[in-house]
């Protein structure tokens, strides 16, 4: 009887132990860093061969880049290809913060990372599966596709998404619970988990309203419109499934009206506070022959101080639109094609100025075609400037064959371009797999 009653116990004993190796621990104790290196050549200005010079020009001092590789992003067996797909964000404290995931499915896991200007040191701040205490052999959390955004609290707010979506139908009969609402406090170093704000729903994109403290997601599936308010913690509107389009881009106008693409071609409508989405009459500008060619893309998420906001569409067309304008006026101006005859673009910015917009196009690998250009375009004059061709000189100098990008912030100095670029070993057949903190240092001759 004793040695039954003890047996029963050091099982139970043994069962309570192990217990704890059941949650995945990614990541080693110390967190993984590493050191920007600084590559300078004219190469930056060299056209690509059979690049034809269309409606742009090249500068003529050739920038300072700044390339930092990520550390710690260990091959995790078949199909694992580490990818950033969010854009990040330059916080209070002068640091550039951006995500990477390793586009896995069953304990995929994805990362935050910090980059100082500083120190030109990157390093891991977020370790999302130790964050939450994934549990081995359940389906994980392989990308951050939403921004990175800081509140009034001074944490960083963003959500996580799945990495292989075949696998995800199944995954939800299992537990898995969606992408989950996560935020970092830069000062603790403590990141909290608030949860599945949209339980089985994935969150791929994002913008936060400074102005009333609010996150906006766009919801795959359903295709809803979600609303967080960050100060309550809760969903303050979910809706707009069946009428919404694209899933990918939000702008706000000067009264804090947040605008995304509707299914019937034209511009949809959220005000905060209230309930329900609208319908305009703005219809983005339409390229030919290019899918999904008028839906909203990229955007400055903040208007200009006269309230014009700019933006772009899938096919790569540029657009100024101010919604607060009387709508029977012509109020979206189409400004063509962002580069030759248009390429996908996912992220572009307004200099603090507000005289120029920075971008990078070909954000899914197009932009190898291309050579990697980084454009500035002149708000007042239309033109379009390259600032940079990254390709040659960084295979060169870094045997790295840079790809495209879904991050770009601007310094508030207007000096620097983050970018958290996609890219591969030189002579790679796909341009994923090894991504990089790009900071390019904008001359001052060329922003005079």
């Amino acid at each position: 009887m004793f040695r039954r009653i003890a047996s029963a116990w050091l099982a139970a004993w043994l069962a309570v132990i192990a217990a704890p190796s059941l949650l995945l621990a990614v990541g080693d104790e110390k967190e993984p860093a590493s050191k920007a290196v600084t590559v300078t050549s004219d190469d930056f200005l060299k056209m690509p061969h059979g690049l034809e010079r269309t409606n742009f020009i090249v500068a003529k001092t050739a920038p300072l880049v700044d390339v930092c590789f990520f550390a710690g992003l260990k091959d995790r067996g078949k199909g694992t290809l580490y990818s950033s797909w969010g854009d990040g964000c330059i916080a209070s404290n002068g640091k550039y913060y951006t995500s990477v995931g390793d586009h896995l499915g069953i304990d995929a896991n994805s990362y935050v990372y910090e980059y100082d200007p500083v120190t030109m040191i990157l390093r891991r701040v977020v370790d999302v599966l130790r964050a939450i205490g994934h549990m081995l052999g359940m389906y994980g959390h392989g990308k951050i596709h939403s921004g990175i955004h800081e509140a009034a609290d001074g944490k960083l707010y963003f959500a996580t998404y799945w990495g292989k979506p075949k696998e995800v139908d199944a995954a939800f009969t299992k537990g898995f619970e969606g992408s989950l609402l996560l935020c970092y406090d830069p000062k603790t170093g403590k990141t909290e988990n608030l949860g599945a704000i949209v339980p089985k729903q994935g969150l791929p994109a994002s913008f936060f309203d400074p102005i009333h403290q609010l996150l906006y997601f766009h919801a795959v599936y359903d295709g809803d419109i979600v609303v967080y308010d960050v100060k309550g913690r809760k969903v303050q509107y979910r809706g707009g499934a069946g009428s919404t389009a694209g899933h990918r881009t939000f702008f706000a106008d000067s009264r804090g009206w947040v605008y995304f693409s509707g299914d019937d071609g034209k511009l949809h409508g959220h005000i905060p506070g209230k309930a329900g989405t609208f319908a305009t009459t703005f219809s983005l500008p339409k390229a030919e022959g290019a899918k999904k060619s008028d839906t909203l893309r990229a955007a400055v998420t903040r208007p200009a101080k006269n309230g014009t906001v700019f933006g772009m569409t899938a096919a790569g067309r540029m657009f100024a639109l101010d919604p607060t304008k009387p709508p029977e006026k012509d109020v979206v101006k189409d400004l063509g094609p962002n580069l030759g005859t248009g390429d996908y673009t996912a992220v572009m910015v307004m200099s603090p100025d507000e005289r120029y917009l920075y971008y990078a196009p070909g954000a899914h690998g197009s932009s190898t075609k291309s050579g990697v250009p980084v454009v500035q375009y002149q708000i007042s004059t239309g033109r379009r400037k390259v600032l940079a061709f990254l390709a040659a000189p960084l295979a060169k100098e870094l045997k790295y064959q840079i790809g495209g990008t879904y991050n770009l912030q601007m310094d508030p100095s207007g000096e620097r371009l983050y970018f958290t670029f996609n890219g591969a070993e030189a002579g790679a057949r796909s341009n994923f797999g090894k991504p990089a903190v790009v900071v390019v240092h904008v001359p001052e001759s060329e922003r005079p």
